[in-house]
C-alpha cells in the first residue's frame, strides 16, 4: 500500500513539473486540453511499449529539463522570454551555477562516489552473498548504456571486427566475467556466460556474437557455454530475455545468477533482475575512485579538480540519469524491494 501511494504521489509530482515547464513556454491559450492529452498519451505509450523508438525520443525530451545541461538550457531560454535586451539576471545566474557545479570534477566524482558507496552498502546489508557453485547457473554481463527509453539504438555497445577490439566499457566486464567463470569451474560448476549487447547499428557488417564468443574463448570460456542476448534495449527487456533463455534451459527456483554491470546502474539492474525471479549476485565494475582522505604528504585537491570540463559534466549527467531511470522503473513496478538494491 505504501509503495502504491508513493507511486501515485510521484506521478502527481512529475505531471506537476511538466505542466509548469510547458506553461512557461507555451501561451495558455494554446496549452489546451488537447495538448495535455497528447503529452499524457506519449507518457502512457512509454509505459505500454518502452522500447518503441518514438517513445525513446519523447522520453529524452521530457527528461531533458531534469538533467544538468537540459535545466541550464531551460533557464537560459526562460531568461530570454522578455527579449535579448530584457534578460532575467536571476535565471542566467541559476543556469551558470548549475552548469558550473555539475561540470566541476570534484562534484562529479563526489556524486559518483556516493552512488558507489550506496551499492557497496547494499551489498553489505545483504551479506554480500558468495557465488555458491551449487546454485549459480549463469554469469550475465550487461553491455553499454542500458537506460530506459534512452538513445539505446545509437549508444549500445558497438562492435567492429574482433581484432579491432570492443568498447572500453565492455572489455573489462568480459575479462572480469571470464575470471568469475574460472572461479566457478575451479569449484566444480560450469555456468552459462550470457552477454547482453543489444541491437547493433550494422548487424550485416560483422558477426558480433562470434567476436564476443572468440574473446571469451581466448579467456578460457568454452564456446558452447556462451550465449549472446541482442534484443534488449533497456534493463527490463534484457532481464526478460535473459529470464527466457535461462527458463528454456531449466533455470528453477533457488538457482542464482551473477550479474556484472557498471557500478552506477548495477543497483537498478539487480533489483530489475530480482523482480523477474533471477536472484542476482551483484558484481560491479567501472568504478570511479576519488580519495576524500589522501595518503600523507599528498594534496586533498589539485587545481584540475576545480576546473570545469565536459567529462565531469558527462559523469554528473550519468548519475542524474540513473536516478531518473530508477524513478521510471519504480513507477513501472519493475523493481523489487528498491530500498535494499
Amino acid at each position: 500500500m505504501f509503495e502504491l501511494l508513493t507511486r501515485i504521489l510521484l506521478w502527481a509530482f512529475i505531471f506537476g513539473i511538466l505542466w509548469y515547464i510547458f506553461s512557461q513556454f507555451i501561451p495558455r491559450v494554446y496549452l489546451t486540453w488537447l495538448g495535455g492529452l497528447l503529452v499524457a498519451a506519449f507518457i502512457i505509450l512509454s509505459f505500454l511499449d518502452p522500447t518503441d523508438r518514438t517513445v525513446s525520443v519523447v522520453w529524452n525530451l521530457l527528461s531533458l529539463p531534469l538533467q544538468p545541461l537540459g535545466l541550464t538550457i531551460v533557464l537560459l531560454l526562460s531568461s530570454l522570454r522578455g527579449g535579448v535586451n530584457k534578460t532575467t539576471g536571476n535565471a542566467v545566474l541559476a543556469a551558470l551555477l548549475i552548469l558550473l557545479i555539475s561540470s566541476t570534477p570534484v562534484v562529479a566524482y563526489w556524486l559518483t562516489n556516493q552512488t558507489q558507496q550506496t551499492v557497496f552498502s547494499s551489498l553489505s546489508a545483504a551479506g554480500d552473498r558468495t557465488a555458491d557453485p551449487a546454485t549459480v547457473r549463469a554469469i550475465v554481463i550487461l553491455g553499454d548504456n542500458a537506460d530506459p527509453g534512452g538513445s539505446a539504438y545509437r549508444t549500445r555497445t558497438q562492435l567492429n571486427a574482433a581484432e579491432a577490439g570492443f568498447s572500453t566499457a565492455l572489455t573489462p566486464r568480459l575479462i572480469f566475467a571470464s575470471e568469475l567463470y574460472g572461479t566457478q569451474v575451479d569449484q566444480g560448476n560450469n555456468p552459462l556466460v550470457i552477454v547482453s549487447l543489444g541491437p547493433q547499428l550494422d548487424a550485416s557488417a560483422v558477426n558480433e556474437a562470434q567476436a564476443v564468443t572468440d574473446f571469451l574463448v581466448s579467456r578460457g570460456v568454452p564456446a558452447e557455454r556462451v550465449l549472446i542476448e541482442s534484443t534488449g534495449v533497456n534493463l527490463r527487456s534484457v532481464g526478460v530475455e535473459v529470464n527466457r533463455l535461462l527458463r528454456d534451459r531449466g533455470f528453477a527456483q533457488g538457482d542464482t545468477t551473477i550479474l556484472v554491470a557498471s557500478a552506477i546502474n548495477i543497483r537498478r539492474a539487480g533489483s530489475t533482475f530480482a523482480q523477474l525471479g533471477l536472484d542476482p549476485i551483484l558484481r560491479p565494475t567501472d568504478l570511479y575512485s576519488f580519495q576524500i582522505q589522501p595518503p600523507p604528504d599528498e594534496e586533498l585537491l589539485v587545481l584540475e579538480d576545480l576546473v570545469p570540463n565536459v567529462d565531469a559534466l558527462a559523469l554528473t549527467t550519468r548519475v542524474v540519469e540513473e536516478y531518473l531511470a530508477s524513478i521510471y522503473y519504480f513507477l513501472r513496478g519493475w523493481l523489487v524491494n528498491p530500498l535494499l538494491f
